[in-house]
């Protein structure tokens, strides 16, 4: 009688516990594929800020170095930094199939080429600020973006002592240096994308494209740092036993 009793409660149990694991299940995969529906539209709304930046120019002609510093820096912070970003995370549409290892060093050449375009577009406008005999850093958008670049080459320190944090683990925990190379690379983009959004005035493009692009490159930066969240705490969880 004790043996059948013990025998249907460890069979509801059974029950129970498979139920859970299957809306767990169930749960994970609605979760998973609406990160990947907004995943895509990120993606999308970053390609139409870049090509519309890109083709605005070509119009004004690279013949004018400023549209080179315009250019750079666009292309630099809204395609290259927010892309390389979203690699890491597991939801990102073009690099899920890709092992960690693989999706790390696309983070590396995505930010290697991103930063030098950034820092060449700078250097840019700094000489020709310099040429017109006219004060550096003095506009909101000159100064977010030296701010930014300041963050960018502290991320890129972190991210160095990333790649190391095996041999220098006796020094500091590896984790602490994964969370100062997020979070510098965090301020570093929010910063940078709010320098790309002080510099669109409507001399440079009308009003309604204006509010447009800056209403999807804050678009873009809320999803992107989402991502970039998800992705922190997922390495900051315990790992279940």
């Amino acid at each position: 009688m004790d043996i059948s009793s013990s025998s249907s409660s460890s069979s509801v149990q059974a029950q129970k516990e498979l139920k859970v694991e299957e809306q767990e299940e169930r749960h994970e995969k609605f979760v998973y594929h609406l990160e990947t529906c907004f995943n895509v539209i990120n993606h999308g709304l970053i390609a139409y800020v870049t090509i519309y930046l890109s083709y605005y120019s070509y119009a004004r002609g690279f013949g004018n170095l400023f549209t080179w510093h315009i250019f750079l820096c666009s292309v630099g912070y809204q395609f290259f930094m927010a892309e390389s970003l979203l690699t890491l995370l597991s939801s990102n549409s073009w690099t899920d199939r890709y092992s960690i290892v693989t999706k790390r060093r696309l983070h590396w050449i995505l930010q290697v080429i991103g930063c030098g375009a950034i820092v060449a577009g700078t250097i840019i406008e700094i000489c020709l600020k310099e040429r017109a005999g006219r004060k550096l850093f003095r506009s909101d958008h000159a100064i977010t973006g030296l701010v930014s670049l300041i963050f960018i080459g502290l991320s890129f320190l972190n991210g160095v002592a990333a790649l190391y944090t095996v041999k220098i683990r006796h020094l500091v925990k590896p984790i602490y240096v994964k969370m100062c190379h997020y979070l510098t690379g965090i301020v570093a983009f929010v910063i940078g994308m709010t320098s790309l959004a002080l510099i669109y005035s409507p001399t440079m493009i009308s009003t309604q494209h204006r509010n447009m692009i800056i209403a999807f490159t804050t678009i873009t930066t809320a999803l992107t740092l989402i991502g970039v969240c998800k992705t922190i705490f997922t390495q900051l969880r315990p790992k279940k036993q």
